[in-house]
């Protein structure tokens, strides 16, 4: 079975370093490939398995459903399909440091339309998306970790659950498919020796976890995931990413996502993110 990434986003995402990425890993890459071309690179790709036994396909969002639809339908292909994701601010920052043109303004479309339209673009496809990563604070060695966990690990058949933490006060990460929110739990910002730890830290744990409120919270946590992911499983999706959000991201969150991977490891693959710490 040839293992076969595509991957699309916005203009400025990051397809470039993912690309790089992909190859460091030993991955066979192709950077913007025209639909008309594509057809005739599966087929290359089958005829050879040994040579290109890992592929990473980089196309545009004008084309990538339609590349995945095919790779889907060639029985030769386990196939991932990544969205890189970013917001509009952080990708004008982008383009104004780079002094870096988009591809649509060479046909005379002004930069903020081209990315209006591809936000749009990729928010139609979101639900497709094997894998969809937001590159908007991600530094290079936070993104270039997640795409060496898409590279070497996400090929197996084993389901994968992210668990994300973060503050509301920053922002919602856009890769989260399903957000819990614990600000009704208690809070250990608000008792002076907790306040300057975080969800990582023992006593904090205890604080939260040991709370009644906390208990009731999480029997309804359980319930729900014990439904959501196995049926996302049985979807044949690949990986779930669970965002849990507090007011800063430094304490509840950060305990509740920590107890969650743990509480379903012994199900599935778990791993943890915090964004803020």
């Amino acid at each position: 079975m040839i293992e076969l990434d595509i991957i699309t986003g916005i203009g400025g995402a990051g397809k470039s370093s993912a690309l790089y990425t992909f190859e460091e890993n030993g991955f066979f890459v192709t950077d913007n490939v025209p639909f008309d071309v594509v057809e005739k690179l599966f087929e290359t790709y089958r005829k050879d398995p040994k040579k290109y036994h890992k592929v990473a396909l980089s196309v545009s969002l004008d084309i990538a459903a339609k590349t995945y639809e095919l790779a889907k339908n060639c029985g030769d292909f386990n196939t991932n399909f990544i969205g890189l994701y970013c917001d509009k601010s952080e990708l004008l920052s982008r383009y104004r440091l780079s002094r870096r043109k988009h591809p649509k303004e060479a046909s005379g479309m002004p930069l903020e339309q081209a990315l209006d339209l591809e936000i749009k673009q990729i928010n139609d496809m979101r639900l497709t998306f094997t894998h969809f990563i937001d590159t908007s604070k991600l530094s290079k060695n936070d993104f270039r970790k997640q795409l060496m966990f898409v590279a070497l690990g996400s090929h197996k058949n084993d389901f994968t659950v992210t668990f994300v933490s973060f503050g509301y006060k920053k922002c919602v990460p856009q890769d989260v498919e399903t957000v819990f929110d614990v600000r009704l739990l208690p809070n250990p910002f608000w008792v002076p020796e907790l306040k300057d730890m975080t969800g990582l830290d023992e006593p904090v744990i205890h604080y939260v976890l040991d709370n009644e409120v906390t208990q009731e919270f999480l029997k309804h946590v359980y319930d729900y995931l014990d439904y959501y992911l196995p049926k996302l499983k049985e979807s044949e999706r690949t990986h779930a990413t669970i965002g849990i959000a507090c007011s800063g991201g430094q304490h509840r969150s950060v305990v509740i996502a920590e107890h969650l991977a743990k509480y379903y490891s012994k199900r599935f693959n778990t791993r943890v993110i915090h964004k803020e710490l």
